[in-house]
């Protein structure tokens, strides 16, 4: 019997299922100490695991987890009426925040000041002068009113 084949049998002879090969099984295991070193560490591997097996649960421990469940204590009222309040709190909270983020933002307005130009001119104009800063779109209005006309 090779190495190789005795790796492949040596779980089977753990289980109790080598019948067949178990004389050569045995003999190699008697002639290399390799494979009787690796059937060693095996066997030892497997009684650690055995001794640190989890426990069972005891059989009244399912039974007595339902009935202190089901015993329950009452929450007292001065508890349930501060869990009522902060969760009407909350809920307020999430209102207004919600209404002041959904609401639409409103475009900026430029306010402007209608004056006449030129009285000597052929007809009166009305251009628009600009309230605040925003000179850029004043004049780009303006150009666009002149272009029309």
């Amino acid at each position: 019997m090779t190495c190789q084949t005795f790796s492949d049998r040596l779980f089977d002879f753990l289980q109790g299922r080598l019948r067949e090969d178990r004389a050569d099984f045995d003999a190699h295991r008697g002639s290399c100490p390799a494979c009787a070193a690796r059937l060693g560490g095996i066997r030892e591997n497997e009684r650690l695991l055995r001794s640190a097996r989890v426990p069972t649960a005891p059989a009244d421990l399912w039974p007595r987890i339902a009935a202190a469940v089901a015993q329950g204590r009452p929450l007292p009222f001065r508890g349930l009426r501060m869990a009522s309040f902060l969760a009407a709190a909350a809920a307020l909270l999430l209102t207004v925040t919600l209404v002041i983020t959904s609401r639409p933002s409103r475009s900026p307005q430029l306010n402007l000041i209608v004056q006449d130009v030129a009285p000597e001119s052929q007809r009166a104009f009305r251009t628009l002068v600009p309230k605040y800063d925003d000179v850029d779109a004043a004049t780009a209005m303006v150009d666009t009113i002149f272009r029309n006309d």
